[in-house]
């Protein structure tokens, strides 16, 4: 009778313990992938912030872009919230939210105006915002036309073929996990993706 009750108490906590592995495991897998592509909050506080120094440099036309930029680069959160310290050669997260906005926008307007003289595209600046000008003068080289495989090959080269496992939604498709170890190869993609779903929201808005 002893070695029954026993065994039933073993039993409880086996379920027990199975109930909440599912009940966690469920949440993480929430927290990972509902709304994983919407702008955040944070962003959007600094969106007119960042209109206002689109159009003080001529580039009112790239504010969706530039709010989708600000969310690969930090979600809004942090000092350097465009991440642009690198771009002025200082130590990462040098620069508080208005110098980076300032840099950021300046840094992606000089992109531009280089990609126009060169008849390169948009995702090609888009990239150049994340390895540095230097790529436009890549693509330029082979094609002038941007390619992920343009990329992943710049990276690769930059990296001295080093890898580092990288898992999300877009790399896990292209690659089962993993990028070359400089910059972020998939960056024009993952700023495309939050440009998609800023554009969809936007668009179910106006249907409701």
């Amino acid at each position: 009778m002893k070695q029954i009750r026993n065994l039933s108490f073993l039993v409880l906590i086996l379920l027990g313990w199975t109930f909440l592995f599912r009940s966690c495991f469920s949440s993480s897998q929430e927290s990972v992938y509902v709304n994983s592509w919407a702008i955040s909050d944070d962003v959007y506080a600094y969106e007119p912030a960042l209109d206002a120094k689109a159009a003080e440099y001529g580039i009112s036309d790239y504010e969706d872009i530039l709010l989708c930029i600000m969310q690969v680069e930090s979600a809004g959160l942090g000092n350097d919230v465009m991440q642009a310290s690198e771009s002025l050669s200082l130590p990462l997260n040098t620069l508080n939210p208005e110098e980076s906005i300032e840099q950021g926008v300046s840094f992606f307007a000089s992109l531009l105006s280089k990609a126009d003289r060169l008849g390169l595209d948009l995702n090609s600046v888009i990239q150049a915002y994340n390895y540095g000008s230097g790529f436009l003068d890549y693509v330029y080289e082979h094609g002038g036309i941007y390619s992920f495989e343009l990329a992943e090959e710049f990276s690769r080269i930059n990296s001295g073929n080093e890898k580092v496992e990288y898992i999300n939604e877009i790399s896990s498709t292209k690659n089962g996990g993993y990028r070359w170890n400089y910059g972020n190869m998939f960056y024009a993609d993952l700023v495309n993706r939050y440009l998609q779903e800023l554009h969809e929201e936007r668009a179910a808005a106006n249907e409701s």
